[in-house]
């Protein structure tokens, strides 16, 4: 005779080894496209002798061959330039305002770039760094 009753079966644990592994596979993912999701935009400075390097606390403005302005790497129309500006100003409080670096390539219009150094000192902001390259040597 068989005996059917005495086989019990121990109860059965998930492995969640391949789980695991899927979750580290998409951490290295995200890891290894977060790195180049952050790029700056190409563009070419103007010489200048008197170039040196800025330290500190500092946001970028550009403006692009095509007179296209950009602030911390976002695009922004000069309208809302002005209303950030402000912002970043009045949330100061007292303490001294961050310096602004003004990156423009030589190809763009003047009057843009006028209009944007106006902007920034309007807005309070005197300390005013305009970018450029030094000289090859």
């Amino acid at each position: 005779m068989i005996d059917l009753g005495s086989h019990i079966t121990p109860p059965v644990k998930p492995d969640i080894t391949p789980l695991l592994d899927v979750v580290f596979i998409l951490l290295i993912f995200f890891v290894v496209t977060s790195v180049f999701a952050v790029q700056g935009m190409e563009l070419d400075l103007p010489e200048a002798r008197s170039a040196r390097s800025v330290s500190g606390k500092s946001h970028e403005i550009r403006i692009d061959n095509a007179n296209a302005l950009f602030f911390d790497n976002a695009g922004i129309s000069p309208r809302e330039l002005t209303r950030t500006l402000q912002s970043l100003a009045e949330r100061s409080m007292g303490t001294p305002l961050d310096k602004i670096i003004l990156e423009s390539s030589p190809d763009a219009r003047v009057g843009l770039f006028i209009k944007v150094v106006d902007t920034v000192r309007t807005a309070g902001f005197d300390d005013l760094v305009i970018a450029t390259q030094p000289p090859p040597q």
